[in-house]
C-alpha cells in the first residue's frame, strides 16, 4: 500500500534536513584586503550580500513557476522532495556564487 502524505509532509521533511544540513556544514567565511578595517569589511560584505540575496530571491521565484509547471508530475511521480531540495540547494549554491565572485571583485579574498 503506498500512503501520500501530500506536499506539507514533504515540505517539512525537506526544512528538517535543510536545517540539519546548516547546523552541520555552517562555518564561518572571514574575507580580508589589505588595508580594509572592519568596518570597510562589513560595508562591502553587506553590499554583495544584499545582491546574492536579490539573486536567491529571483531564484526562488523562477524554481516556484518550475514547480507550477512541474510539480504535479514530479509528485505523482514521487520526486516532488527530491526535485524541491535540488532546486533550493542550486539557488543556494548560485547565491553563494555571487556573494564570492562580487567580494573577490572588490579585492577580497577568503582568509584561511
Amino acid at each position: 500500500m503506498i500512503v501520500r502524505t501530500g506536499r506539507l509532509g514533504a515540505a517539512a521533511g525537506i526544512l528538517m534536513c535543510l536545517q540539519l544540513a546548516a547546523c552541520a556544514g555552517t562555518t564561518t567565511v572571514r574575507w580580508v584586503k589589505t588595508g580594509a578595517d572592519e568596518e570597510a569589511i562589513a560595508r562591502e560584505l553587506r553590499d554583495c550580500n544584499q545582491r546574492a540575496n536579490a539573486a536567491l530571491a529571483s531564484e526562488r521565484g523562477i524554481n516556484q513557476d518550475i514547480n507550477a509547471t512541474l510539480g504535479r508530475n514530479w509528485q505523482l511521480g514521487g520526486t516532488l522532495g527530491i526535485e524541491d531540495q535540488a532546486m533550493g540547494e542550486q539557488a543556494a549554491g548560485y547565491a553563494d556564487q555571487i556573494l564570492n565572485n562580487c567580494m573577490q571583485a572588490k579585492g577580497f579574498t577568503k582568509a584561511s
